[in-house]
């Protein structure tokens, strides 16, 4: 019998020293186990006059703005520097829905420059034994399951009918505007939002069992196929 945890899975490395970024909500094959708040680095440079000014002829001459693209530069990696030292201040190790916020240089005040990098920071661990999702973690999941129906000697569809296995339910729980759908079996969270009819639905994953009421999926990382019960 094929092990559906076995099957392509792979424990990610530990993060260690580094602040992982991601302009995402996770990282593939990690799982957040805390947040920490918002983290920001502000970074303002400017050129000084003579630099301004030659820069102002190439309006005339054409030709890249050396001087204003240096400048950009050295304002994002100033901003994104501050970021990550104040991730690592108060314990973070990763840093999820990154963003720039920048000011365009203006002409004529010096070359004035200013830059905002921020995103959540959070704490994140490797899932063990980690089965992709999405496209490759479906495929994977209908050979496993086509593979212990065939290798499987016994009468196991007219058993089914006799007694049928219900898949065991989900518990949801909130945490601050997000709501999460909870593994019966290893307990691991599962952001959830509702579709246009009003069902529940786990983002970036799909209904592997639509014969049954819910939503069906399998977890990624203990295998255990669950409901998630639609809201009455």
């Amino acid at each position: 019998m094929i092990n559906r945890n076995d099957l392509c899975a792979g424990t990610r490395p530990e993060v260690g020293h580094r602040v992982l970024v991601t302009e995402k909500e996770t990282f593939e094959g990690y799982q957040v186990m805390d947040y920490k708040g918002v983290v920001w680095g502000i970074s303002m440079r400017a050129k000084d006059i003579i630099q301004d000014s030659m820069m102002g002829c190439k309006n005339v001459t054409g030709g890249e703005l050396t001087s204003y693209t240096n400048l950009s530069d050295e304002v994002r990696q100033r901003a994104w520097d501050r970021m990550i030292s104040s991730a690592k201040k108060i314990g973070a190790n990763a840093i999820i829905n990154f963003r720039f916020e920048i000011t365009p240089i203006t002409f004529g005040s010096g070359g004035t420059a200013e830059v905002i990098a921020y995103g959540n920071a959070v704490t994140i661990e490797p899932i063990k034994n980690y089965v992709p999702m999405g496209g490759l973690g479906n495929i994977l999941a209908e050979f496993v399951d086509n593979y212990s129906k065939n290798s499987c000697n016994c009468n196991c569809e007219t058993l089914e009918k006799i007694a049928p296995k219900a898949s065991p339910v989900a518990n949801i729980t909130e945490n601050g505007d997000f709501t999460y759908a909870v593994c019966p079996d290893c307990k691991l969270k599962y952001k959830v939002t509702k579709d246009e009819n009003g069902h529940i639905r786990v983002l970036g994953l799909a209904d592997v069992d639509p014969e049954e009421n819910g939503m069906q999926i399998f977890c990624s990382r203990c295998g255990t196929k669950f409901t998630i019960a639609n809201a009455e």
